[in-house]
């Protein structure tokens, strides 16, 4: 009897040594994507180009957090196309410059409710899956471009998410860089948006390349909270101002201004719509609520961002864009 029961012993002791998570506080670590902890990301639904959007599209704007145990969390802004915001006037202005209010999509600025899911992931070579706990499902590649940092690409949603773009590391979520500190070169990207066509009444989709060219010499350093610049449009194809009437000059004023953290507010328009002598445009501008994406060194290599300028219900554009050196 007790030769019996040593074996049986034996045998159950060896089960807990190869299972090794049956013993209590211990559990398997999951690989985080990329080998990054946190991601900036930029999400959401667009309509394929040449197709009618349905006024149901949305952009979401986030941070994701992987930890070992194979939990997700998102803190995040979210906009509806279904749903009119209104802009916000965030504290800095361009006072140095043309000393005017700068604005964001309403519900980015300071003080707006940040938004949150939680949910389990799973990495499998290339391939990240994440299952948050509402239901929603998200499918992504991920790869390893250079040394610092990781991307991750949405190939696939379960609740209309079909163009999304993150970038991962391991820094703090609390490091972020200084408008002054950041390297004055061209910033490429890309853009996916869903359009109000004014002319023709009709909505409109499509994606296309664009970036941030910070090496321009127009822009100035207005104060430590603000870099802006006047940019002539002198290229005749070019179909940015198309709204400015003949003869009149077309030009592009843009703001890029921060209140500290991660956070940015990337704001333009056209200034041939200024009204009378007014330096300061009020009208309906480029609103384009940004996150930095800094590497493992805490360098800083672009953003990804959103557009939210429909004041007004499927009005205005709706868009998802990233720009990066990565």
């Amino acid at each position: 009897m007790k030769r019996t029961f040593l074996r049986l012993w034996l045998v159950v002791l060896g089960t807990l040594t190869l299972a090794g998570a049956l013993l209590p506080g211990t559990a398997l670590a999951v690989e985080k994507p990329g080998g990054k902890q946190s991601y900036a990301v930029t999400i959401g639904q667009v309509a394929s180009t040449g197709t009618t959007p349905t006024g149901k599209e949305f952009s979401r704007l986030a941070m994701y957090y992987f930890d070992a145990d194979g939990t997700v969390r998102q803190g995040f802004w979210f906009w509806s196309w279904s749903q009119g915001y209104p802009a916000a006037t965030i504290r800095p202005t361009s006072a140095g410059c043309d000393n005017c209010a700068i604005h964001t999509a309403g519900g980015f600025q300071t003080g707006a409710e940040v938004k949150e899911l939680r949910g389990r992931y799973t990495v499998t070579g290339d391939k990240l899956a994440v299952a948050w706990d509402n239901g929603a499902t998200e499918n992504w590649v991920v790869t390893k471009p250079e040394t610092g940092i990781s991307v991750i690409s949405l190939t696939g949603s379960n609740y209309g998410a079909n163009v999304g773009q993150g970038y991962g590391s391991n820094i703090r979520n609390t490091v972020a860089v200084q408008l002054k500190d950041i390297p004055k070169k061209y910033y490429p990207g890309r853009y996916a948006y869903n359009a109000y066509d004014a002319k023709t009444g009709k909505l409109v989709s499509g994606t296309g390349t664009s970036g941030i060219n910070l090496s321009l010499p127009q822009w100035k350093e207005c104060n430590d909270n603000c870099l802006s610049a006047a940019v002539e449009i002198t290229d005749p194809n070019s179909k940015a101002c198309t709204a400015c009437k003949p003869g009149e000059q077309r030009a592009i004023r843009y703001y890029l201004a921060s209140e500290g953290g991660r956070k940015n507010f990337y704001e333009h328009f056209c200034t041939c719509l200024l009204q009378g002598t007014s330096t300061c445009y009020t009208g309906g501008s480029h609103l384009k609520p940004q996150l930095q994406v800094i590497d493992d060194a805490g360098k800083f290599r672009g953003w990804v961002g959103v557009e939210a300028q429909h004041r007004i219900a499927n009005r205005g554009t709706i868009a998802v864009h990233w720009y990066t050196d990565v």
